[in-house]
Parts: C-alpha cells; structure tokens; sequence
C-alpha cells in the first residue's frame, strides 16, 4: 500500500475552560474558534430552514434573510410576545 496517513496538524486542546481562558487573555485563536463554530452553525441551521420552508434558499448574510424565500421568515425571526423585544 501506498497510502502514507497524513501528520496531526490540530494541536491538543487545553480543555474547554483552559483554552477560552487562554483566547481571552492572549487573543491567540481557541482549537475550533468561534469564527468558524458561528459559520458552521449558520449554515446548519439554513439547512433546517430550507426543509422547513420547502424551498432552496439563497442567504442574504447582512440582512439575515432568505431572498425571495418569505416562507423562511417565521423560522428565522419570531414575533415577540407583549413586553418582549429583541435588542
């Protein structure tokens, strides 16, 4: 076989707790920063939308909507009970 496994290239975690003490004091990046983690999610989710809503979405990031997708709206934004606002 000519199959050569690749090096590690993540280095080994501080652990949860240590590695964001770390970040917070030097601004070095944390293992899976939360760049990344925040993409990720959003992505995840769009998908939950999109099959959701029944439709494939086009995702306007700055506006934080679905382009000519209103049926994604209800899932993306809620309607805030009498004394609630989102700030």
């Amino acid at each position: 076989m000519d199959f050569k496994r690749p090096e590690p290239f993540i280095p080994k975690s501080l652990g949860q707790y240590a590695e964001w003490i770390h970040a917070c004091k030097t601004g070095a990046p944390t293992t899976c920063n939360f760049e990344y983690a925040g993409w990720l999610t959003e992505s995840n989710h769009l998908g939950n939308v999109a099959f959701r809503a029944g439709r494939k979405l086009e995702w306007d990031p700055v506006e934080m909507k679905a382009k000519g997708c209103p049926e994604a709206d209800p899932f993306i934004r809620r309607e805030y009970r009498k004394g609630w606002k989102l700030i």
